[in-house]
């Protein structure tokens, strides 16, 4: 909105040049007679001509100033002309005649606008100073009169130099002025209101103090009776009101309102100036109710700028700005109470307002952007595109009109920026928006730091950047939007009174992110800022509603996440708050009642209360009533009514809520744009409806209805990737065995996965990203494909939809040279993408509310380069995709590319989904399928007996005898003998357990049960026989079987059969990662060891020592790099030249954090994310002689996010770790028979040339270890945990 605060500026012969500003016609005159008219010279002719003109002039003059007759303001003018032309260059009294004729023009050039008339003028005010010796007693007044005019023509075209120059002038008559000059008040008053321009134009703090600093000094110089002091206290109170708005320090607003209320006093009626300090009261009282919410202020606001408009009746040229500050009163009289008839009297005071300012009057363009901005609201209102259409038309007239240096210039853009976002979120034109946001940047150049209206521009930027996120779903737009905010909120620091505002804006920005993203502390750092505002808002302030009802969003937000109920009921009670404080007839009443309705929906779906749908139901039909079509969130308003509609059938089984609901979610996708975002939340709410309707009538077109409007809500382009993940996995839910286009469903939102967890993101982030939904979904896809009969599909979903994680992290360290040879420049830019990519993946973004502003900025700056980073990535990648030979560039592998992995043996996939477990086993010909008796819940009950079998501490008692409760059921299915053998008489059971730890027996029978109904059926199936030298096999187990010890299953009795007679197991991840360089490296083998026997703060290893010395003895002096009581540098300096790592320290699986997962050296932990940065390119084989190097997270198995996978990752290409604690004097036994079996080849020359041993036996030497540690009688926990990984 438009609006100033009047400043008074003085001409030192009485002449006031602002629109505001008049003189006392009566002293005018005297001291013209005084000062030149009637001094002591020849009575000669034309004196007298000259003299009757010029008195005649001003006596038209006092005239036009009383009655604003423009023939008085002509006749005058002309009159001047006739005495300046009757008079010689060098007559004594010409300099006053030049004064006379520019005030006279400069008064034409405020009531019309004509730059001729202002630039006359301030010729005539030069002449008039070249005329004035710098001795001149009265060069100060010729000073004086030329700055006025300057500074005139700065506010009128935006010069800075004429504003520099009027300064330069003032402050040297100022210097001609030394107390107890008469003028010198006038001329301290006169350039702090300069300085007071100059700062509203740059923003500099000490232009601003220093005019509050020279207006109490021209305050002081003004005596109580002195006919000027209302001017003087009128300006001070203009400044110090200024200062309240950049600063928000109360007592200056109070002070300003108390000298305006003076000012007032000192002109009773009928006071010229009268209503000018009424307008000035009026403001500053708006201000405060602003910042209070005091309703008196705003009545009185709105009395005063009324009896102001009533003292200037028209066609008095002060009348406009008094109409404009009363449009301003009323405007805000409407964002408070939503009367519409404040609204019609807004518009009609500003039409009349631009009706007394026609072409070129240089206040026009100020009267076009707030008529525009009145229209734009009640468009906002009614939703009637003309006015909006009006509103636009009258921005870009202003923007016509104003110079390019004009002071207002950013203000036109600004608003016009936001007229044009406006009818985008009307019409979808995307031109709009691209416009919107060209012009918001205009204007945020043009308010340049330290500009005081840039905290303003920088929000209005963020805000259309957010829109343009929501409709693209770019990152970076999001990532500039959070960055915007964070400026210019660190430009409103407390207690400035905008603060609550852009608290707000910034709150939004990181809500949005959170939705995208699913960061928890963006959640929380939402709260903690809606928090804040709400505080700064008390109980009177006009814009609590919208504090409360933000926060009351998020709490929803953090409840639907966190499921506390205290979020929830906090919710609710804010909403009800801020919509008793919205009373009708106020236009935000229809969101307010759709947010409430949301969160008593919310509530009903958790405690079943039918009275809080009820009340959901009817507050979403007030708020529709007050949307009436074309209002543009009617679209919204029809959706949360049919949702609550739903619940209701859901509920009750009424078909006619349902009916209702269907129509109304197909109005509201009828209402949007082809591509709005918005359409995929309101398709899959369409879905949703048309599967309740084909499950209560079994109708197959519903349930067709439903899959087309999934699929459109899944394939929507421009919603995040996190809504579109949702919807595709409510699509397979209830395709799955319904509908063909179940395997769509999972295929669409398996390719999903990558984008959430996109490069660009730090490695915590990309794994949180996959814990927020894609656990299961590749398991659910594969058994769909089984069902279905495409085995081979199902691989390749499995693959794809697993471990995205690892897979996303390899694709950095993909191997380019059939690139290179192609296309070097696309590879070289490439292979520099992935090296930045990689390295930013592994930064700090650990962030606190404590962090200073500037750091958080400029972590927003970094995670955004980091975003466009990913996308020039994708977008490299697309275009070598156009090569010949390269369009399955990166792509997930085909099953044709896959089948390689099983040349040295099968590869077993055990798949754990929703609906049963199967096998698929690969091997170099093919996929064949192998049905498995178990259900997930057996093989999760399976897990939980393993986990209590190995736990150390107590268990849950009761816990513990559900989950073997299952287990026994699960022995119904072992042959009658081979159960009653496993029976042990209870005696013998109790004595296992002494002997043993507590649950070796379970153990036992676990193992027992996976041999009978997984790893038989596939030995079976591959037809293999008991050998002495047995072939070698991979499992790749997913969802809770990674967690089972599938190597060791088997029946142990005295004639045992278990699977090492079969096979010799190892474990894979994936796949893909069997298909990386198996070669040996060239160079002679280095072998690191690591030995912690002492680690501060863990139980001693004393068994480690004595694993070193036995490596030793096996492995040649010269070849071997021993570290004992390492530090983590040291460990990660040798490990890029290292073969052979072997580590016996303590390890530590972290459930919650994987990725802090570690092994526990010296100094510091080596975690998952350190090991991560090394490659390691001759790693052959690593050796985990530690605690559970191989134990995966268990939310989010498929991602296989251990230490042993990490070495893989790594570059090792096999690694033998635990699944769980292990005994300190096992790790040298199974270590020294591991390295003597691998080392045999060696054992006859200990020469260092010679020593590389076949790290492709690692799988078959663990077999033989363990075999020897088995031998040894110890228990099932002690040596089933070791297992060997790829290859």
């Amino acid at each position: 909105m438009a609006h100033n605060s009047d400043v008074q500026v003085f001409l030192q012969d009485k002449h006031v040049l602002t629109q505001s500003a008049s003189k006392p016609v009566v002293a005018v005159l005297d001291r013209l007679y005084r000062t030149t008219l009637f001094r002591t010279f020849s009575d000669s002719w034309i004196k007298l001509r000259i003299n009757f003109r010029y008195n005649q002039a001003m006596d038209i003059m006092a005239r036009f100033e009383q009655s604003g007759g423009h023939e008085d303001l002509e006749a005058a003018i002309s009159l001047h002309r006739q005495a300046l032309d009757l008079s010689p260059a060098l007559h004594p009294d010409r300099p006053s005649l030049l004064n006379g004729l520019g005030y006279a023009l400069s008064t034409r050039f405020d009531q019309l606008g004509e730059d001729e008339d202002l630039d006359a003028a301030i010729s005539l005010y030069r002449k008039a100073l070249q005329l004035f010796p710098a001795s001149h007693p009265n060069r100060s007044i010729a000073l004086n009169n030329l700055a006025t005019a300057l500074w005139a023509r700065f506010t009128h075209a935006g010069q800075d130099e004429d504003l520099e120059k009027a300064v330069s002038f003032l402050q040297e008559a100022l210097e001609l002025q030394p107390a107890p000059h008469p003028e010198r008040p006038s001329s301290l008053s006169n350039l702090a209101n300069m300085l007071l321009a100059r700062f509203q134009q740059s923003g500099g703090d000490e232009d601003l103090e220093g005019a509050i600093y020279l207006q109490r000094q021209a305050l002081e110089l003004f005596p109580a009776s002195h006919p000027h002091r209302s001017f003087s206290v009128s300006n001070l109170a203009t400044a110090l009101l200024t200062r309240f708005e950049q600063s928000g320090q109360h007592e200056d607003l109070e002070m300003a309102i108390s000298f305006h209320r003076e000012a007032l006093e000192l002109r009773p009626a009928p006071h010229p100036d009268r209503p000018v300090s009424l307008t000035n009261l009026a403001t500053a009282l708006l201000t405060r109710f602003e910042q209070s919410g005091q309703h008196h202020d705003l009545e009185t606001a709105i009395s005063l700028a009324r009896q102001a408009v009533d003292l200037y009746p028209a066609p008095n040229p002060r009348r406009a700005k008094c109409l404009t500050q009363l449009g301003c009163a009323l405007r805000a009289r409407f964002d408070q109470s939503g009367q519409q008839e404040d609204l019609e009297a807004v518009i009609s005071l500003h039409q009349e307002a631009l009706e007394l300012r026609p072409t070129p009057h240089h206040d026009r363009p100020v009267s076009l952007l707030n008529l525009a901005d009145a229209l734009s609201t009640r468009f906002d209102q009614s939703g009637q595109l003309q006015d909006l259409e009006t509103a636009i038309s009258l921005n870009r007239q202003a923007v016509e009109i104003l110079p390019a240096s004009h002071v207002n210039r950013a203000m036109s853009f600004s608003n016009l920026a936001s007229f044009l976002w406006t009818r985008f979120e009307r019409s979808g034109r995307l031109e709009d928006l691209e416009d919107a946001i060209s012009f918001h940047r205009e204007a945020l150049e043009l308010r340049a730091a330290p500009h005081p209206d840039r905290p303003v521009s920088l929000s209005n930027l963020a805000l259309a950047l957010s829109t343009r996120f929501e409709q693209s779903g770019l990152h970076e737009d999001l990532e500039e939007e959070i960055s915007l905010n964070r400026q210019a909120l660190e430009l409103r620091a407390a207690p400035h009174p905008a603060r609550a505002t852009y608290l707000n804006n910034l709150a939004s920005a990181l809500s949005a992110r959170y939705r995208q993203s699913g960061q928890r502390e963006d959640l929380e750092a939402t709260i903690s800022l809606h928090q804040e505002a709400l505080e700064l808002r008390p109980a009177s302030h006009p814009d609590r509603p919208d504090s409360l009802n933000n926060l009351a969003l998020a709490l929803s937000t953090r409840f639907g996440q966190s499921a506390q109920h205290q979020d929830l009921e906090a919710a609710i009670s804010f909403h009800r708050e801020a919509l008793e404080l919205r009373a009708a007839p106020h236009p935000a009443r229809a969101t307010l009642f759709d947010n409430l309705a949301l969160a008593l929906k919310t509530r009903f779906e958790q405690s079943g209360q039918l009275a809080d749908l009820e009340a959901a139901i009817s507050l979403g039909r007030d708020a529709l009533e007050l949307r009436p079509a074309p209002h543009p969130d009617r679209p919204l308003s029809f959706n949360n009514l049919a949702t609550a509609l739903c619940a209701r059938f859901g509920q009750l089984g009424r078909w006619e809520d349902l009916e209702e609901a269907i129509d109304a979610l197909s109005q509201s996708q009828n209402a949007l744009v082809a591509g709005h975002p918005s359409a995929c939340f309101f398709s899959g709410n369409l879905g949703v409806a048309f599967m309740a309707a084909y499950t209560h009538s079994d109708k197959a077109m519903y349930l067709q209805d439903a899959m087309d409007a999934f699929r459109a809500a899944a394939t929507c382009e421009t919603a995040s990737a996190s809504q579109r993940l949702r919807i595709a996995k409510l699509w397979a839910t209830h395709a799955d065995s319904r509908h063909e286009s179940a395997l769509d469903a999972y295929y669409i939102a398996i390719q999903l996965l990558p984008r959430l967890a996109m490069l660009g993101l730090d490695l915590p982030s990309r794994h949180r990203a996959l814990t927020s939904g894609s656990d299961g979904l590749a398991r659910d896809a594969a058994a769909c494909a089984i069902r279905m009969g495409q085995y081979e599909r199902a691989v390749e979903l499995l693959e794809e939809g697993r471990a995205v994680f690892w897979s996303q992290a390899m694709q950095l360290r993909t191997p380019m040279s059939d690139l290179r040879d192609v296309a070097p420049e696309l590879e070289q830019r490439l292979r520099r993408i992935s090296l930045t990519l990689e390295q930013g993946s592994l930064r700090d973004v650990s962030r606190d509310m404590s962090d200073c502003s500037q750091k958080a900025v400029s972590m927003e700056r970094e995670a955004s380069h980091f975003r466009r980073l990913n996308d020039e990535w994708l977008m490299v990648i697309e275009e070598v995709r156009q090569l010949e030979g390269f369009e399955d560039f990166l792509r997930p592998r085909r099953l044709s590319t896959l089948l390689p992995a099983a040349t040295e043996g099968p590869v077993v996939i055990l798949n754990a989904s929703n609906t049963g477990c199967d096998g698929l086993i690969l091997t170099s010909s093919g996929v064949q399928h192998v049905p498995l008796v178990l259900v997930l819940a057996d093989v999760t009950a399976l897990v939980n007996c393993i986990q209590l079998a190995t736990a150390s501490g107590s268990r849950d008692p009761a816990l513990s005898a559900s989950i073997r409760a299952h287990v026994e059921g699960l022995e119904q299915m072992l042959p009658f003998n081979t159960l009653q053998l496993l029976r042990h008489t209870s005696e013998s059971r109790v004595m296992a357990r002494a002997k043993f730890g507590g649950q070796t027996d379970d153990l036992q029978t676990v193992l027992a049960v996976l041999w009978r109904s997984v790893v038989k059926p596939v030995i079976q199936s591959l037809a293999l026989e008991k050998s002495d030298a047995p072939p070698n096999l991979w499992w790749c187990p997913t969802g809770p079987f990674s967690f089972l010890p599938i190597h060791a299953a088997g029946i142990y009795l005295k004639t045992p059969e278990c699977i090492s007679d079969y096979v010799v197991s190892s474990y894979t991840p994936t796949i893909s990662s069997l298909l990386s360089d198996t070669s040996l490296p060239h160079s002679s083998s280095k072998m690191m060891v690591v030995v912690e026997p002492f680690t501060p703060g863990q139980v001693a290893l004393p068994c480690t020592v004595d694993e070193l010395r036995r490596i030793e003895a096996r492995v040649p002096a010269g070849k071997l790099v021993k570290l004992e009581s390492a530090t983590v540098k040291e460990v990660v300096s040798h490990l890029p030249t290292t073969s052979i790592a072997h580590f016996a320290c303590h390890g530590e699986q972290h459930p919650e954090r994987p990725l802090d997962s570690a092994l526990m050296l010296h100094d510091n932990p080596l975690k998952v994310s350190q090991i991560m940065q090394q490659p390691i390119p001759n790693g052959t084989l690593a050796f985990l002689s530690a605690c559970k190097t191989a134990t995966g997270d268990g939310n989010l198995p498929d991602e296989v996010i251990h230490l042993a996978s990490t070495l893989l990752y790594a570059g090792f290409r096999g690694v033998v770790g635990t699944m769980w604690t292990i005994f300190d004097e096992d790790g040298p036994k199974v270590a020294d028979a591991f390295y003597e079996y691998l080392f045999r080849d060696n054992s006859s020359s200990n020469a260092e040339d010679t020593f590389r041993p076949d790290t492709t036996q690692a799988a078959r030497a663990l077999h033989v270890a363990v075999a020897k540690l088995r031998a040894e009688g110890v228990s099932f926990k002690r040596w089933v945990p070791f297992i060997h990984l790829g290859r």
